[in-house]
């Protein structure tokens, strides 16, 4: 199945339409074509649709995730990712049986998703401090920037489209 049509059908799938319609609540845009896309082990796609938003504070939708699966041509979930320390329950917990759908084959899987949740919790203090001297739309900058270096590196980079 190629990219463009896993992009589409990730797209027409219900969970993907209420995470855009849950994230429309707080005003954020849904980017309809995804910033990082990569194929993981056991015929799993990770799809990530970026949000137009270009001021952040802690809980601003940055982007939407989704878990696409190749065989049963089925989007298993879409999540938001938010502004803030902060990362999602599958992340923080990555020895539950939930989280099999590693960025990396281990042995690195687990070492970047912990490196991620870290990176995670040190951008929030630095946006913190450059909001301070820099105002929030550049601090916001800084740290959208970053932030998809940092997945693109969890996923072992030269994934971002």
């Amino acid at each position: 199945m190629d990219q463009k049509a896993v992009i589409e059908e990730c797209r027409n799938s219900e969970c993907f339409k209420s995470e855009c319609a849950y994230a429309a609540l707080g005003n954020y845009e849904v980017v309809p074509e995804p910033r990082l896309y990569k194929v993981l082990e056991d015929d799993l796609v990770r799809l990530v649709f970026p949000t137009t938003v270009t001021e952040i504070e802690e809980g601003t939708v940055i982007a939407i995730t989704c878990l696409y699966d190749l065989g049963k041509r089925v989007n298993i979930y879409a999540h938001t990712i938010c502004a803030g320390p902060g990362v999602n329950v599958l992340l923080r917990t990555i020895h539950a049986p939930l989280s099999r759908a590693k960025p990396q084959p281990e042995p690195e899987g687990d070492r970047q998703i912990l490196r991620f949740v870290a990176w995670k919790e040190a951008a929030w203090v630095k946006f913190l401090n450059d909001d301070l001297e820099l105002g929030t739309k550049e601090a916001s900058a800084i740290f959208i920037a970053n932030f998809w270096k940092a997945l693109d590196r969890m996923f072992g980079g030269g994934y971002l489209l």
